[in-house]
């Protein structure tokens, strides 16, 4: 079936879709990019309907549009992946025939390389297709998969350079290739709109913290230990995790949990999922990115549009925009003696701390903000609607 070209002055009609329906940062950035383009674009969220109930929220927040389907997902869990292969195929005609009786001009499959579904359904509906790559590390077999289905999609968008220096040699095809990092409001993330303190047992602390869902990718561990180093050296410190634990990831909770009371971290909360980390970031004196691989993490980009200082391990595009020693500090992923170090200066500078977050800030407002990121996917959409093969969007 044949795609016919928009006229730009058409409202576009994209159906943006996700297998993953647990609130996390892709999920953030396709409600916040489908606010951004409305009118010029109609965006309606396909999701599963397990496990989404914070995510549907979030959009209806936002009035935006959004389908839910019976959608499985790969898991170590056996029952949900014995679910996944029998179920699939079916879970692929029941999305192309939505697609197809929607009419949508376009197919956006977000949430990474093993998120296939939404490729299929949509080249069976006969539609473009674009597929949101936002990885930086993923397993020999979903690569493998990846590649043989790679040619289905009509363009890529990276989330970031070091997501397209992964999958860009597993393509089977020459493909558009638009690079867009994740973005941030920087109007709703601002500390001047921000106020009270959210939590007086920390006053005339100075607070460590980062927003990230517990997960192994996540670095915990490196946080951990560098907090046990500066207990010993700083008096004063509280050390903060805000982020929810779930199902398959209880486990390795505990195992953090055991980690603090074997390296007597007794300075420290697990606050647990909240819908809005804005007071919480308000409250931090340092960020701290301890993950063991990123693309574009929305989590430090809101970090530093509420004007903090931020360490980062050198994950993804993260350097690009956290310039070391000029607005923050970028570390080897794991060294916690770097990290420690690095936190231990700002301790010692509060107008560093200040100088740096203000610089921080300033950078993603001119770098990072939602406008920039909506008017690229504007501009991407229109391309591979057009079939504009003379366009190739860079950040």
């Amino acid at each position: 079936m044949s795609v016919e070209a928009v006229s730009p002055t058409k409202h576009l009609r994209v159906a943006n879709i996700i297998e993953e329906g647990r609130l996390g940062g892709p999920q953030v950035r396709i409600a916040n990019v489908a606010k951004a383009l409305k009118p010029q674009v109609e965006t309606t969220v396909v999701l599963p309907d397990e496990n989404s109930s914070q995510f549907r929220a979030l959009l209806d927040q936002y009035r935006i549009s959004y389908k839910t389907f019976k959608l499985s997902r790969i898991t170590k869990e056996p029952k949900m992946a014995l679910k996944y292969l029998l179920f699939s195929w079916y879970e692929i005609i029941q999305l192309a025939r939505y697609f197809r009786k929607e009419d949508f001009d376009l197919i956006h499959v977000s949430g990474g390389s093993w998120q296939y579904k939404g490729v299929i359904a949509g080249k069976l509906a006969g539609k473009k297709v674009v597929w949101h790559l936002n990885d930086t590390k993923m397993p020999h077999l979903i690569k493998t998969i990846f590649s043989l289905l790679s040619g289905l999609a009509d363009a890529y968008i990276f989330a970031s350079n070091r997501s397209m220096h992964l999958y860009k040699p597993l393509l089977r095809r020459d493909k558009f290739n638009f690079i867009i990092p994740a973005p941030v409001n920087t109007t709703v993330f601002d500390p001047e709109r921000i106020e009270g303190d959210i939590d007086s047992n920390w006053k005339g602390k100075i607070v460590v913290g980062t927003t990230a869902n517990i997960n192994p990718i996540k670095g915990l561990e490196l946080f951990l230990r560098a907090a046990s180093k500066l207990n010993m050296a700083y008096e004063k410190l509280f050390f903060v995790i805000v982020g929810a634990t779930f199902e398959g990831q209880k486990s390795y909770y505990k195992k953090l949990v055991t980690l603090c009371n074997e390296l007597s971290i007794h300075n420290i909360a697990f606050t647990g999922q909240t819908m809005d980390v804005r007071p919480f970031l308000n409250r931090f004196d340092i960020y701290v990115c301890s993950s063991i691989a990123e693309s574009s993490p929305v989590s430090v980009w809101e970090a530093m549009s509420m004007a903090k200082p931020v360490i980062s391990t050198d994950v993804g595009d993260v350097a690009l925009y956290v310039k070391d020693n000029e607005n923050g500090f970028i570390i080897q992923v794991d060294d916690e003696h770097a990290l420690a170090e690095k936190i231990g200066v700002l301790i010692e500078n509060e107008q560093l701390r200040h100088d740096f977050g203000r610089k921080a800030r300033e950078t993603a407002i001119k770098r990072l903000d939602i406008r920039n990121c909506a008017n690229l996917h504007k501009k991407a959409y229109l391309s591979i609607c057009q079939r504009d093969e003379t366009r190739s969007l860079k950040e």
